[in-house]
């Protein structure tokens, strides 16, 4: 496939309506391009999260431990608790986006015969004292009446996805370019690649990453597998946006594996120094917590890769008002590539030395200043 398809799947995804618990529309689009590869095979487990590998993954000429490059299929968003009559409804916002952003903006049911109403939230419910609430109960007015039910999703009302001078503004990058990325890559594989990779798109990552829980608690995964979890990070002045992929050490709740970082840091350092136009970055990216924490507590090897993002869950901190997310196309660009080498690097310990590798190695050299005592 042409970097131009790929393109066209990003704007696809980030245009795509979804929410925890409500991933049905990109689970479908994921359905649809599986069956368009006749060498991928598609399977579900018991909740909901989707696995894409090659049938003929872990046969023979497969080596090493399997590498996943994960992303979540949710973005914050409104799911409908309760209609009032057939101008109001009751909905909870599933996610995190500051108080200040709601009352009076505007916001988009999708119905699901896969019309669309335009509405405004005009109050929210108090919250109350729980140790982990699922979101805001928000009340939405349309000035006409609409065909509603419990469970529909709804939207920040924002225009579909577009590319403008090199950069996409989206309703949903954060993760649905991640989506993008990792079926991009996964497309892009040769297949000629000795590597087990595969792809695992979970659910309900904005609730508390409930779908990547799930998949650990329960050892759907197989013990030695290598995680590469993919994010869209908030973007900081020390992370900017146009500056490459990051290769995520840490996030807010923790650090991730030293060895897997690592050994991705030098893969990313080589393609710069074969290719001087290649741009990434390495930076901790306190912003938020990704599923590479929850994956390392469950006994797991994780790292995270992650796009630079503007308007972080749609918050544009300069208006005070809900607006697209915006990435950097190029860095998208980046980010498959990187992806592509190391899936078919990672499983290689000559291709991609690990970190304790390189110590044996500076011991190997230099031990000797140890030799005289002290």
């Amino acid at each position: 496939m042409t970097i131009t398809q790929h393109h066209t799947w990003l704007k696809e995804l980030t245009s795509t309506p979804t929410a925890a618990g409500c991933e049905h529309r990109v689970a479908a689009w994921v359905r649809r391009l599986v069956k368009q590869r006749s060498a991928w095979r598609l399977s579900s487990d018991r909740h909901g999260n989707l696995t894409i590998q090659r049938k003929a993954a872990g046969k023979h000429g497969k080596r090493g431990r399997p590498i996943y490059i994960t992303a979540h299929m949710d973005h914050p968003a409104f799911v409908v608790q309760q209609v009032h009559d057939d101008k109001t409804l009751m909905a909870q916002f599933r996610g995190s986006v500051e108080e200040s952003y709601f009352l009076g903006t505007p916001v988009k049911l999708h119905q699901k015969d896969g019309a669309t109403a335009r509405g405004v939230i005009r109050s929210l419910e108090p919250t109350f004292r729980d140790p982990f609430p699922l979101g805001r109960q928000v009340w939405v007015s349309f000035s006409k009446p609409v065909e509603a039910a419990a469970g529909d999703v709804m939207t920040w009302d924002i225009p579909p996805a577009r590319i403008v001078k090199g950069m996409l503004r989206a309703p949903a990058c954060d993760d649905l370019a991640g989506v993008a990325a990792a079926v991009a890559a996964y497309d892009s594989l040769p297949r000629s690649c000795p590597h087990d990779v595969r792809l695992l798109l979970t659910r309900a990552e904005e609730t508390g990453f409930i779908g990547a829980i799930a998949a650990a608690r329960d050892r759907l995964l197989p013990d030695d597998a290598l995680l590469i979890c993919l994010e869209n990070s908030k973007s900081f002045a020390e992370s900017p946006i146009g500056a490459g992929p990051i290769v995520r050490v840490g996030d807010r709740t923790s650090t991730f594996d030293p060895d897997l970082t690592y050994r991705i840091s030098r893969i990313a350092e080589k393609l710069a120094e074969a290719d001087p136009s290649f741009r990434w970055q390495r930076k901790l990216m306190p912003g938020g917590t990704c599923e590479a924490s929850a994956f390392l507590c469950y006994g797991y090897t994780a790292t995270c890769l992650c796009l630079p993002l503007g308007n972080y869950h749609n918050m544009n901190e300069t208006t005070g008002r809900i607006g697209a997310e915006t990435i950097s196309v190029r860095d998208f660009d980046h980010f498959v590539r990187l992806l592509v080498v190391c899936a078919i690097s990672l499983g290689d310990d000559q291709a991609s030395p690990g970190l304790k590798t390189r110590l044996e190695e500076l011991y190997a050299h230099r031990g000797f200043l140890l030799q005289n005592p002290l």
